[in-house]
């Protein structure tokens, strides 16, 4: 397995943790411990502060991070952001930030 795949596999599987702990957290209606769990994964393995996010826009963040990979799985801890958000009532953040993650999913967020 060359360094560049184990890298990504890596990369993977601790976000799926992070999103899974913060989807536990979500469902026991624990938003603001939920919103701290995506904030550090965000920092921790993406090297950012989800906050940038709001302030230069997703792509800006995106052309950052530079890999593939990993503006996907910035536009995972978005949507999950999204998901707290919604869950919290507070529904025009989880637009903004349901918008951003599908900002980065789309055809032309590699551009």
């Amino acid at each position: 397995m060359s360094l560049q795949r184990d890298y990504i596999l890596r990369l993977v599987e601790a976000f799926a943790r992070a999103i899974a702990a913060a989807v536990a957290l979500r469902r026991k209606g624990a938003y603001p411990e939920a919103r701290v769990e995506l904030d550090q994964a965000g920092g921790k393995l993406l090297g950012i502060d989800l906050r940038l996010v709001a302030a230069v826009g997703p792509r800006a963040v995106a052309a950052q991070l530079g890999h593939p990979e990993q503006v996907a799985r910035l536009a995972d801890l978005l949507a999950e952001r999204a998901e707290i958000e919604r869950a919290d009532g507070r529904a025009a953040e989880a637009e903004r930030w349901a918008g951003w993650a599908a900002e980065l999913r789309g055809p032309a967020a590699g551009r």
